[in-house]
């Protein structure tokens, strides 16, 4: 059978490549260059290979590498962690990409149990497409409200956070830095990838993106990746006003992704999150 091969390293090592310069690696520069960052025989170099297996490897001649050269060359190009990450996962073959993806659709249970209980916290379920499978009040009042609350149960309609992140005005409004918020995006969803380089839907996922988004074609095309999994952000929210959260990610037993979003104790931000768990309809109709 013939394998399927990877055709996403070249231009990976091509892009990180160009973005090293040449001083932070103790190389000495002139004004005769003519590309920015390294040149393919200083990477080389670098990482202890010959120029011609590199070149290789860049011009996707060669589809894959030893984890050893990977790293290697992951040194050489100052890789973070996130990065010689998704490296290895894209210059190593997959074990069997014909294997279907799992059912990552379905709520385990427990999961369900716990996402009834999380009433202080804005917190999501998504698969690793960063479908929303299900969302608890708070979490769908801070993001969609002018969503219906039970749309995660659709498949056809289940709405998708980057989706709605680049394609979605309203959603867009809420962040007080959308330029760092899409950026963050398209690293997480790159460095999800490497997981799942044979995975159609996600496939389709990228394209519609691409083609409707000419912000997510820009920054898709940088191959930046991450693995944004905590941090803070700051939220302009229509309702309460400016807030402040933390937010975290944690796997679930049941494959999914648990998203929640909290704020610090005893904060005007804590008191503006917990303002959304009242109705107001009911509120002013009284």
């Amino acid at each position: 059978m013939e394998q399927i091969v990877n055709t996403d390293l070249g231009g990976y090592l091509r892009q990180m490549r160009e973005r090293v310069r040449p001083e932070q690696r103790g190389l000495r520069t002139s004004n005769s260059r003519r590309v920015p960052g390294l040149r393919r025989e200083e990477v080389a170099a670098l990482a202890g290979v010959s120029q011609t297996y590199y070149t290789r490897l860049e011009q996707s001649q060669t589809a894959h590498a030893s984890p050893q050269v990977l790293l290697s060359i992951a040194r050489a190009l100052d890789l973070s962690p996130d990065e010689q990450d998704y490296l290895l996962k894209i210059g190593t073959p997959v074990q069997n990409p014909l294997r279907p993806e799992p059912n990552d659709d379905q709520l385990s249970a427990s999961t369900r149990m716990l996402m009834s209980s999380l009433g202080n916290v804005a917190a999501a379920v998504l698969n690793y497409r960063c479908d929303i499978l299900a969302w608890n009040s708070l979490y769908h009042k801070l993001f969609a409200p002018h969503l219906e609350f039970d749309v995660p149960e659709d498949a056809g309609q289940r709405p998708n956070i980057i989706k709605m992140n680049f394609l979605d005005e309203r959603v867009q409004a809420l962040y007080a830095d959308w330029a760092a918020e899409s950026e963050s995006n398209v690293t997480y969803l790159r460095f999800i990838s490497g997981n799942h380089r044979h995975d159609p839907r996600l496939a389709e996922l990228i394209g519609e993106l691409t083609i409707h988004s000419e912000e997510f074609a820009a920054l898709w095309c940088r191959q930046r990746v991450a693995n944004c999994i905590e941090g803070t952000k700051l939220f302009d929210h229509p309702v309460v006003g400016e807030l402040e959260l933390m937010y975290q990610s944690a796997d679930l037993q049941d494959g999914n992704i648990l998203k929640f979003y909290h704020a610090e104790p005893d904060s005007p931000h804590e008191a503006a999150l917990q303002l959304l768990t009242v109705d107001l309809d009911s509120v002013h109709r009284r």
